[in-house]
């Protein structure tokens, strides 16, 4: 039981740095520093729930994520689209109207960035992921569920297919609610299934070559322009691997700073916390 809540521990220490890394890149938008943050910050999140990934119900997990996900993802643009309403009303609802209209239409599409084609849609923010996480999970309880008696290469096969298909997907049109980013994304859920089967972090598992690699790939991959899961970009092959080596090095982080009590106890809170945390931050670019 003990080894059980060491592991929960240092994994809520691993998404509170994770969400910590999302505030802080949305405050150094446009400087070079922030390629080396989002190169695997939303990754991460991916991987740490595939870390904790255990098989339910389908319809179990609907109801699990609709309640865990949706419920904040519409409470927070409601409260959104009213703070910029109540703006609008103190300032006349001059330009501030049509801002209100636009949030509206973002919160209903829930894109993360403005698009253009096939139509205009204005994009609602960091609570994107709501939606795509959503996604993401029940993809792969679907998979999981209907693959039993596989062998796992030819999971992994399945896996990588629905991966890349969304993908191609996303690079002509954005599905609303981002359904072809929850289905990108389970590639990094099943990594983090993969990597919770073979406990890579574990002191001793690779080699500290390995951990200097993880590095030079992770850097590279920030230079060439790193994965951006919000406008669907993948620059290359290498910035897939630079997410998963940024992941795992913050992991090793999150095991070492889980042994601090103070800073365990604080992180601890910001990842148990962290959909609340997105939903609040939001808000304050937003409105405040």
């Amino acid at each position: 039981m003990e080894k059980t809540k060491q592991r929960i521990s240092w994994i809520d220490v691993t998404k509170g740095i994770a969400i910590y890394l999302v505030i802080l890149g949305h405050s150094l938008i446009g400087l070079k520093v922030n390629d080396y943050i989002f190169a695997f910050h939303m990754p991460l999140f991916f991987i740490a729930s595939g870390l904790l990934f255990r098989e339910k119900s389908i319809k179990k997990t609907i109801a699990g994520n609709i309640k865990k996900l949706l419920v904040p993802y519409y409470i927070t643009s409601i409260c959104v689209i009213l703070g910029r309403a109540v703006s609008a009303y103190l300032q006349g609802w001059t330009v501030q109207n049509i801002l209100v209209i636009r949030l509206i239409k973002a919160a209903l599409f829930a894109a993360g960035d403005s698009y253009t084609a096939p139509f205009e849609i204005p994009g609602i923010g960091a609570i994107w992921f709501l939606w795509a996480f959503f996604w993401s999970d029940i993809i792969i309880h679907v998979v999981f569920r209907y693959t039993k008696n596989w062998q796992e290469w030819q999971r992994a096969f399945l896996i990588i297919g629905i991966s890349a298909v969304s993908y191609i997907v996303g690079q002509y049109i954005w599905i609303p609610t981002n359904l072809d980013v929850g289905g990108f994304a389970i590639l990094f859920v099943y990594i983090g299934y993969l990597l919770q089967k073979i406990r890579i972090w574990e002191q001793g598992k690779l080699p500290w070559i390995c951990w200097i690699l993880c590095v030079i790939v992770w850097v590279y991959a920030s230079h060439t322009g790193g994965i951006n899961m919000v406008i669907r970009a993948v620059p290359n092959f290498v910035v897939l691997f630079g997410a998963v080596a940024g992941s795992v090095m913050t992991m090793k982080l999150a095991i070492q700073l889980d042994k601090i009590p103070g800073i365990s106890r604080c992180l601890s809170w910001f990842g148990k916390n962290s959909m609340k945390i997105l939903c609040v931050h939001l808000f304050e670019i937003l409105i405040l």
